[in-house]
């Protein structure tokens, strides 16, 4: 997926988790979190700063992230409740969270189980979720990982099934040359009940929050 336009003005630490091999923001101006050791490697030989850790154990102070990016994640991860409260833990007062994530449980199918998926949210189930580790909802854009075609769909799947790591490879190189050319994605600031009318036929989408501060 192409980047997404920073909510605001960078102040402080941004911090960009489970990168892999395609980080969305720029090599310079982050530092990036992935458990993986492979990844952790090629992102350093590129230039980048590079923490190998996981999402439930961040090697950060608490309060001290002023951004905090995941794209497709927070679906993957077994127990999304402590995620979010190590999210919660290691993000500054009024800092940023960007996240990604597929929608609507309904849409759930093979492409779901092939991308390791453990669930799609309800967008309303999203926002309660992250509402209850103090994030408030900031703003959408709209954004899913799932082919459009239904056959496209189809042939990724049976190629993924059969010849796993050639597909995988394909799929990587077709990201990158989608992204060279790719604007980021600017942000629709409205309400709640105005985000849960404008996804309710979308596949998914980018979200930004707010940490608000204790009382």
């Amino acid at each position: 997926m192409p980047g997404v336009l920073t909510p605001a003005t960078v102040e402080g630490l941004q911090v960009e988790i489970g990168c892999g091999l395609r980080p969305r923001l720029p090599l310079s101006e982050a530092l990036f979190v992935d458990v993986s050791a492979t990844a952790c490697a090629k992102l350093r030989r590129a230039g980048a700063r590079v923490i190998r850790a996981s999402l439930d154990a961040l090697p950060f102070a608490s309060g001290t992230v002023s951004h905090l990016y995941l794209f497709d994640i927070l679906e993957h991860v077994g127990d999304d409740r402590e995620a979010g409260r190590e999210l919660a833990r290691v993000s500054a007062a009024d800092g940023w969270l960007v996240l990604s994530t597929p929608l609507h449980g309904h849409r759930w199918d093979a492409f779901d189980h092939l991308a390791g998926h453990a669930r799609r949210y309800e967008p309303r189930a999203l926002v309660e979720l992250l509402d209850g580790f103090g994030f408030t909802f900031d703003g959408f854009a709209h954004f899913g990982m799932r082919p459009r075609s239904a056959l496209l769909a189809r042939i990724g799947g049976y190629c993924l099934v059969h010849w796993p790591r050639t597909a995988f490879r394909f799929q990587e190189s077709l990201l990158r040359l989608a992204q060279r050319g790719a604007r980021p994605l600017p942000l629709r600031h409205v309400g709640v009940e105005e985000f849960l009318l404008q996804v309710a036929n979308a596949d998914g989408a980018v979200t930004a929050w707010r940490r608000r501060r204790a009382d």
